[in-house]
């Protein structure tokens, strides 16, 4: 008989009578992979995104058939089908782009992405949330004059030497950059090199139809010391903004660039003076972290600056805001030492940035009143190994407003954040063990935000031979998964926050 896994309340949780309840074992007939959420750009929850394996193809027994199920956010069943992998990707996530479609999109190994020459990138799905017809999304290749659509990407191998050929052919070789965005077009940023010469740097778009909508030049005419670094910051269907460090014989310039998406034109220009020490990605141990909030007249981007050859101590975040109205673009910034640490020596991570306590961000929340919560756990880089939880609270100019360390044991996990009431609260999990006597008990820790003030409640979880496992969920709510091994038990359900 199985086993039962016993929650105690304490009054965390209201009784609910469940609107759905699903054991994920008997839904498919592969093997159970995971259950996965479905969020959109800004994090709102669709639903979720089980995956089975069913087994090798028979054409190729270097991919697998996979067997997957989409649920609504209140667990009801709204379509299943399967798909073929690709033998390079490792893993399969899923998400809502701005086309409102639903993308599964695989993860691959970065150093195989960069080394291996028999490497390919794998296919993204798309299904229709209309019809949930699923299709295999064709790749994207550049020959420096088209973007043509490609059932299978070629090989590192095959670009490179096709990039031989190019060199032997026209006596230059070409680097470019292909950016797929989420609403079905593309950048390409792109530069000859013909020794000595970096020639033609230019910026293209592709829209839906991989038809080149316009083309943007950097330089005017081509010169030895000519270079440009260019990252996408932020974007929506009318604005494109980069951050783009343009290098000339005298001089180095760094900015913010606004373009017209539709035309290609500079619509904005903004320097900044991190130089090169400035990051448009948020990364964490586990990944890259959300830091991008917009909504229809404004883009919201939260970059992360580090410290340079001049200045060791200087690291922190950057707030940059382009309001449509406008034509504006603003930032505002947060000194981890001088701003953060001066007042909380206890954070001895702070201290130094270059020795090996660290704190590693984990969630970034843009509330509805123009504040920002983050969530950070301290971590030791010799081993990652992790410990006490901050939250760092901070107003529109990024001016530390609060910061609450949460004390945790060495085994503690960050799990998620979820926005409530829209937007203008926020609340975040983590999970944290016990040990007494021997005995180790799981606690899940709930920590809401409303109204500027903060409160704790513990969740305390118990089993045999049971692991609990929480999921993000509609607002108001945690998803539990009760998950055994040896008896296929996966019965997720919604349980309903006390608060």
């Amino acid at each position: 008989m199985m086993k039962k896994l016993y929650l105690f309340l304490f009054g965390l949780f209201q009784t609910l009578a469940f609107s759905q309840t699903q054991d994920l074992a008997v839904l498919a007939t592969g093997k159970y992979l995971g259950l996965k959420s479905i969020l959109d750009n800004d994090r709102n929850l669709f639903g979720y995104f089980a995956l089975y394996d069913v087994g090798k193809t028979e054409n190729n027994k270097k991919k697998n058939k996979l067997e997957y199920i989409i649920f609504d956010k209140n667990l009801n069943s709204l379509s299943s089908g399967n798909f073929e992998t690709d033998e390079t990707a490792i893993e399969y996530y899923s998400y809502i782009n701005s086309e409102k479609q639903l993308v599964i999109t695989p993860s691959f190994n970065a150093y195989d992405y960069a080394f291996d020459t028999s490497f390919y990138t794998p296919s993204d799905f798309i299904i229709s949330l209309n019809d949930y017809k699923i299709k295999k999304k064709d790749n994207l290749q550049y020959d420096g004059t088209n973007l043509i659509p490609v059932p299978v990407s070629k090989t590192n191998g095959e670009r490179k030497d096709d990039n031989r050929n190019l060199k032997k052919t026209l006596g230059y070789q070409l680097t470019s950059e292909v950016i797929e965005l989420n609403n079905n077009q593309t950048l390409i940023f792109e530069y000859k090199y013909d020794r000595p010469l970096f020639k033609d740097i230019s910026l293209k778009l592709f829209n839906d139809k991989n038809e080149k909508l316009w083309d943007y030049k950097f330089f005017d005419q081509d010169n030895k010391y000519n270079f440009v670094n260019f990252k996408v910051v932020n974007y929506d269907n009318d604005i494109l903004i980069a951050k783009v460090n343009r290098h000339q014989k005298d001089s180095s310039e760094y900015n913010f660039m606004i373009f017209d998406l539709k035309t290609g034109k500079i619509m904005s220009v903004l320097p900044f003076p991190y130089e090169n020490n400035l990051y448009i990605t948020l990364n964490s141990a586990d990944g890259a972290i959300n830091g991008k909030y917009n909504t229809t007249d404004k883009l919201t981007s939260l970059l992360r600056y580090s410290g340079g050859p001049l200045n060791f101590y200087n690291e922190g975040f950057v707030k940059l805001i382009y309001d449509k109205s406008t034509n504006q673009l603003t930032f505002n910034d947060i000194h981890l030492l001088d701003d953060v640490y001066s007042s909380h020596k206890d954070i001895e991570e702070l201290k130094d940035p270059f020795d090996s306590k660290d704190i590693d961000i984990k969630s970034v929340s843009f509330l509805k009143n123009n504040d920002i919560v983050i969530i950070f756990q301290k971590i030791s880089r010799k081993n990652n190994a992790v410990s006490d939880i901050i939250m760092m609270h901070l107003d529109p100019m990024m001016k530390l407003k609060n910061l609450k360390v949460y004390p945790t044991q060495k085994n503690s996990t960050y799990l998620f954040s979820q926005y409530l009431n829209d937007k203008n609260d926020m609340v975040f999990f983590y999970a944290d063990t016990e040990r007494k006597n021997r005995e180790k008990k799981w606690n899940l820790f709930i920590n809401t935000f409303i109204n500027g003030q903060w409160k704790q409640e513990v969740l305390p979880m118990s089993s045999e031979n049971n692991i609990t496992i929480p999921y993000i969920a509609k607002e108001g709510y945690i998803l539990l998964q009760e998950f055994n091994e040896k008896e296929k038990f996966n019965k997720i359900r919604l349980e309903r926050l006390n608060y």
